[in-house]
């Protein structure tokens, strides 16, 4: 068997929500990451043998939730996809297994081409928080945005990741909104919070009601992350109230970032 490919990196944490949905810390053997920028994603792979008796390395990428001053070990909010075949093997490896991991963080989901002092608002469904998280964990004393919200949608209060940190966070940071909202959770729950599809959030008056501000184009920039549906539709809520996409060659206040992993 050719050696082609080589574990290089280490399951060093591990802590599950519940049987679908885990925190992975992952760290490199070279004892730290390469520097990224918060948003970013990198893969995790594994290596299989070919019938031809070749190492194959099947690798899928994850948004990064760990701040970018901490590189001993890269956080990944991971969900365990119904038949998805490389994330029932993921979900079976447990502290001290040896996975394969990028050298470097990719992808250009970040606050680059955000303005300073504006208001920023990240929108996502499921574990696409984790990249919200990064940006929040990186920056946060010393802010970039005048205010920031972050708006998770999940089915139950149980999918919800970092909910403890954000929610402490927004209790101690007068600039922070942490706007968590359900779809499936029971009425007789514990569950006190927001009911509903982020879009109701994202309505004018909601908005303004649970933010404190206005979403509007000339003082804010909308990151949206997560179900492709989801982002569809919340892409045509803002591009109808003057939010224009951003790309490298024209500048905008609306940024996405659209993945689905199996």
């Amino acid at each position: 068997m050719t050696p082609t490919h080589q574990y290089n990196a280490s399951i060093v944490r591990r802590e599950d929500l519940h049987a679908g949905l885990a925190m992975l810390w992952i760290a490199p053997d070279t004892g730290e990451f390469a520097p990224f920028l918060p948003g970013q994603f990198v893969a995790v792979g594994r290596i299989e043998a070919t019938p031809a008796g070749e190492r194959a390395l099947v690798k899928r990428s994850y948004s990064i939730g760990s701040s970018a001053n901490e590189r001993a070990s890269v956080q990944l909010f991971v969900v365990h996809v119904d038949d998805g075949e490389f994330t029932s093997w993921l979900f079976e490896q447990r502290v001290g297994a040896r996975v394969w991991l990028a050298p470097k963080a990719s992808g250009g989901f970040t606050l680059h081409g955000f303005e300073r002092g504006k208001n920023l608002v990240l929108v996502s469904t499921g574990t696409g928080v984790a990249p919200y998280v990064s940006m929040y964990r990186t920056y946060r004393n010393d802010p970039p945005w005048e205010r920031i919200v972050i708006i998770n949608g999940v089915r139950f209060a149980a999918d919800l990741g970092f909910r403890e940190e954000l929610e402490s966070a927004a209790a101690d940071d007068s600039h922070f909104v942490y706007l968590p909202t359900t779809t499936r959770e029971a009425s007789g729950s514990p569950w006190i919070g927001l009911r509903g599809r982020v879009n109701d959030v994202m309505e004018p008056q909601q908005f303004r009601t649970r933010a404190g501000f206005e979403l509007v184009p000339s003082q804010c920039h909308v990151y949206i992350c997560g179900n492709p549906a989801m982002i569809e539709d919340v892409e045509a809520m803002v591009v109808a109230r003057g939010f224009k996409k951003h790309t490298p060659g024209h500048p905008g206040t609306l940024h996405m970032e659209k993945y689905w992993t199996d």
